[in-house]
């Protein structure tokens, strides 16, 4: 896939933990009931400083924390690790993305002080944000981000596009310039696409922890819908369903384009966050989704147990990309890598379109 050398960026998810509940993401049931897989599991500091030396941090160009499962303003040492990054390699970008939703101001201003780069994960205003964002409080978010401007941090506002915040995106992006963040960034979210059913939906039901139905989340007007959801059509009407689309597509790999690894709060590295996402899906029984056939044993990709070059340059990431060459999902092509890096069908990307 490539070679230890070659890697320029790190994404790092420092933990499992997280202050929201947000209804499309697998740290829990649709905003309700956790995943009963995790652990809360939480990189610490001794990790980052043991896990990656001095002479790898200074080869790279970028290193960021976001994650699959939890928020970095949950973990007790990203700064620590943002800190130890810094400090062995003075000119490397830093990136946090967050819901902001937690910590005092001295967590934020640390951030700014190591000239961390910020995105604010705000999907609306003080009366919509928290529909998505479940456990989010506004006035806690807003009193961080102005900790963290007023230091001189470099802050970014992404904001998620649904039906019942669209009619905010304007005056959201007022209140960023007014604020001071250098930029506001609409989202088209692919997330109205079932990669359990491989189709497209118009909504999705957010729940509560005692299984009560809260926010419906409905798809945003035509001008906010990711345009790669508009081709699931004419995909089926060429291949015969998404399946068989997902049977033919080459792979572009995007961890390839940009020579990046994915380290997970238990230290295990992916080539992606989305490789990584397939470990704990509450949907399916334990180890049942075909990544772990890959994995075999987690101890293989740890970060505890070996170093970055034996995992990359390992069995692990060469069984990834020779699956590329299958014939078929059926016949070990992971389905994700045809979901997230296939040729013609791309909602990461279109995000931004």
């Amino acid at each position: 896939m490539y070679k230890y050398n070659d890697i320029k960026s790190v994404h790092i998810e420092p933990t499992q933990g997280c202050n929201a509940a947000c209804p499309q993401c697998d740290r829990n049931i649709n905003g309700g009931k956790d995943n009963p897989y995790l652990t809360n599991a939480m990189l610490s500091s001794t990790d980052y400083y043991e896990m990656f030396p001095w002479h790898f941090i200074e080869q790279l160009d970028s290193m960021y924390m976001c994650g699959n499962l939890g928020d970095p303003c949950v973990s007790n040492y990203a700064v620590e690790g943002f800190r130890s990054f810094r400090n062995a390699n003075p000119k490397i970008w830093l990136g946090m993305n967050t819901n902001g939703g937690a910590r005092p101001d001295y967590f934020w201003e640390d951030l700014a002080d190591i000239d961390v780069v910020v995105t604010f994960s705000i999907d609306g205003l003080e009366d919509t944000n928290h529909l998505y964002r479940q456990k989010v409080k506004w006035e806690r978010v807003m009193e961080n981000v102005k900790a963290f401007i007023n230091r001189g941090g470099r802050a970014k506002w992404d904001f998620i596009v649904f039906k019942h915040n669209e009619h905010q995106v304007e005056e959201a992006r007022q209140l960023a310039m007014d604020m001071g963040f250098e930029k506001f960034q609409v989202k088209k979210t692919g997330r109205f696409f079932s990669t359990v059913r491989h189709e497209g939906k118009e909504s999705h039901q957010a729940m509560d922890r005692k299984g009560n139905e809260t926010q419906k989340l409905e798809k945003p007007d035509n001008k906010y819908i990711n345009t790669a959801l508009k081709k699931e059509h004419e995909l089926i009407a060429e291949h015969g369903s998404m399946d068989a689309y997902y049977d033919a597509t080459p792979i572009n790999c995007k961890a390839i384009e940009k020579s990046e690894i994915f380290v997970t709060a238990e230290s295990h590295v992916f080539p992606c966050c989305w490789t990584a996402g397939q470990q704990y899906k509450w949907y399916l029984g334990p180890r049942e989704a075909p990544i772990w056939k890959l994995i075999e044993d987690p101890d293989n990709i740890s970060l505890r147990k070996h170093t970055i070059q034996e995992i990359v340059e390992g069995p692990f990431f060469k069984a990834i990309e020779d699956s590329w060459s299958c014939s078929s999902v059926k016949e070990g092509k992971l389905n994700v890598c045809a979901n997230k890096c296939g040729i013609g069908f791309d909602a990461f990307n279109a995000q931004w379109q």
